[in-house]
């Protein structure tokens, strides 16, 4: 039985950890990543691959993030929280370091791509001031369109991102 009190952290992914997001990948997605593809992203050294843990035993994964920081931009590649610890704002976590990440590298545009049809990602994007730039036709392997959206981080300081 799961525990209510439980407190999970972001740390760097690794190799040991490959199997358990491949999993929630699985669960989480149409079109889900490769293993292959993860343990690519190990090796990047723009890549920026960190897991939602758990602090007592850090053998329970809640979810995870990819994200690169290359080319005056930061473009967040895959955000998923397992099915059993959403509504608990972990997405919003995740991206919240990548946004603290950008930030701290003068980086002032995050990107992401999502899903037409995946609602309540875009009302997340939304709430946290992505907007979405352009539609990108056929963008997913089944033929789905995404939006392509982003988070300009130059704003004026009375207009605070909201998290």
């Amino acid at each position: 039985m799961e525990n209510q009190e439980e407190t999970f952290s972001l740390r760097p992914a690794t190799e040991d950890d490959i199997p358990t997001i491949s999993e929630i990948e699985k669960r989480a997605h149409k079109a889900p990543w490769a293993e292959g593809h993860f343990r690519e992203e190990l090796e990047k050294p723009y890549a920026h691959f960190l897991v939602l843990s758990d602090d007592e035993t850090d053998s329970k994964i809640a979810g995870y993030i990819v994200y690169w920081i290359m080319f005056e931009e930061c473009q967040i590649l895959d955000v998923v929280v397992d099915l059993p610890y959403r509504g608990r704002g972990y997405a919003k976590l995740m991206i919240r370091n990548a946004v603290t990440t950008a930030l701290n590298k003068d980086i002032r545009k995050i990107l992401l791509d999502v899903r037409k049809s995946n609602l309540p990602a875009i009302q997340l994007y939304q709430n946290m001031k992505f907007v979405i730039t352009h539609v990108r036709k056929s963008f997913y392997s089944d033929g789905e369109d995404a939006y392509q959206m982003a988070l300009f981080l130059d704003q004026p300081a009375d207009e605070d991102i909201e998290f």
